[in-house]
């Protein structure tokens, strides 16, 4: 990306660092092939020979004879080589087979000749050797420490505007960056305002189509009451006037839920839930599915169990998956067991059908013999996740199972 207002972006503080790093290895390389070896041994030993001087020629003025370190020889103008005689007064390296180094010096008006094998200095040869395997360590600290550097330099605002982003502080910081911090965090600030308001309209649609639906439920559950009272016993309409009380009464349920769906989980009120007796009263208003079939509907549940949730959204919960049981479960049974605040509803039914996924229930999904359960399952599963429940469903042509963990048991 381009520098924009004068800011440097990440990538180009990044390049900058590691060009950093190269002219740094670089400056090392040359050094290393600036630097003469032989020089360098040769300065050692000059300054070593030079600093045996003043007492050799103190012992020499007092007439005792020099003693030398070992490794050295001190040649008197008697005792001294031929090849070494025309060496004038200093130090000299002498090439051949063997490096040696020779100091010649004056005292008392005589010519000394100082010779030191290169052996002496030995170690030298490896501490430049070694010169090497330290530049190398050298740069690779170096490129550790620019890195650590140039990765906390970096990650630093990206962390901060993800835990921004995660704990929903707004504004978002780095909103007018000019690098890719403040791109990213300008975009992060826009999809969340438009979840915001996206959100917001899904909830005043929710809001008023429960609003505008109730009254006219109200009114057409209250008529078919008022018919069905009104008819006579036994006539052929009682049990569609029944049908639409009942209908109009799941309807305001799950109005009801659906305005539910809307709030916060967190602002949810919550409460010490009978399980027992709640699953009894979906019971109760399951029977007219399974009246005149040969289907069993079994309890299985121990008295005094209670989970902390919300009740109307828990009570409907068990009423959708233990009426989908009911209704499509044309012979044998359907069982509710309870076992601490895990709850199985398994009926013998000819499973879900091909259209529904048991792990993602789609909103109206299309089936043969499906007449709604596809759009119970799908507020099933969006009540489960708002109470922060778990479900598994099993599904296959020898029936469903349905198994929910409701959390803790409430004490």
């Amino acid at each position: 990306m381009k520098l924009i207002a004068g800011r440097v972006t990440l990538r180009t503080r990044i390049t900058v660092s590691f060009v950093l790093l190269m002219l740094a290895v670089m400056a090392f390389v040359v050094v290393a092939e600036q630097l003469d070896y032989d020089e360098l041994r040769a300065y050692v030993e000059s300054k070593s020979l030079r600093g045996e001087l003043p007492r050799l020629q103190a012992e020499i003025a007092q007439g005792a004879t020099p003693t030398v370190p070992e490794g050295s020889t001190l040649h008197t103008p008697a005792s001294v080589p031929e090849a070494l005689r025309h060496y004038a007064p200093g130090y000299h390296r002498l090439a051949g087979p063997e490096v040696r180094h020779l100091l010649v010096f004056d005292s008392g008006g005589a010519r000394y000749y100082l010779l030191r094998s290169g052996a002496h200095y030995r170690y030298l040869e490896h501490a430049i050797d070694g010169y090497a395997l330290a530049v190398i360590l050298l740069c690779v600290l170096c490129a550790f420490w620019i890195g650590r550097l140039t990765s906390e330099r970096v990650t630093a605002p990206i962390a901060r505007l993800a835990d921004a982003v995660e704990r929903g502080h707004k504004p978002f910081p780095f909103l007018e960056a000019h690098d890719e911090i403040g791109v990213l965090a300008r975009a992060f600030a826009r999809h969340s305002d438009e979840a915001e308001q996206f959100l917001q309209r899904e909830r005043c649609f929710v809001g008023d189509a429960s609003h505008e639906l109730r009254t006219p439920l109200a009114i057409i559950g209250g008529a078919a009451e008022t018919i069905a009272e009104q008819l006579p016993a036994g006539s052929p309409l009682v049990p569609s006037a029944e049908r639409i009380v009942r209908t109009t009464e799941e309807m305001q349920r799950q109005l009801s839920c659906l305005l539910l769906l809307s709030r916060d989980p967190q602002r949810l009120a919550r409460t010490d839930v009978p399980l027992r007796l709640l699953i009894e009263e979906c019971m109760a208003r399951c029977r007219p599915w399974i009246a005149g079939k040969p289907v069993a509907l079994v309890l299985d549940a121990p008295q005094g169990v209670h989970v902390h949730t919300h009740a109307e959204l828990a009570r409907s919960v068990v009423w959708n998956l233990l009426r989908n049981a009911c209704q499509y479960t044309d012979a044998g049974e359907v069982r509710i067991t309870l076992r601490g605040t895990t709850l199985v509803i398994a009926d013998t039914g000819p499973g879900l059908p091909p259209s529904i996924d048991p792990q993602q229930f789609q909103r109206f999904a299309p089936s043969a013999r499906q007449s709604g359960e596809g759009l119970g399952l799908s507020i099933v599963q969006r009540i489960v996740e708002h109470l922060g429940w778990r479900m598994a469903v099993d599904s296959s042509d020898q029936g469903c199972r349905f198994t929910l963990e409701m959390g803790s048991a409430a004490t």
